[in-house]
């Protein structure tokens, strides 16, 4: 799916904001084509050893290329974590 063109067909439906709750390889491709403009995630008190990813194909493969946020907002719901947060422009 080319997602520019998919944002660009729902903005002209009128549509101005996208929730993306699909999984780890679609915010890992939204993210890779820098089509995020807030994150919000859920963090439980609980480790895990090797278990699901939380993204896929993000375009980050050394800690370089990691894909740098701000928080804007840290809050506790029940026993879990909600963060916040902006990504930072990347520069060219």
């Amino acid at each position: 799916v080319d997602l520019p063109a998919l944002l660009a067909a729902l903005h002209g439906r009128g549509i101005r904001a996208v929730l993306l709750e699909g999984g780890p390889k679609l915010a890992g491709a939204f993210l890779a084509a820098g089509l995020v403009d807030k994150i919000v995630a859920y963090v439980a008190p609980r480790l895990l050893g090797a278990g699901p990813t939380a993204l896929v194909d993000a375009g980050v493969t050394t800690i370089a290329e990691a894909i740098d946020v701000d928080f804007v907002d840290v809050t506790q719901v029940g026993p879990d974590l909600r963060i916040t947060a902006l990504p930072r422009k990347r520069e060219a």
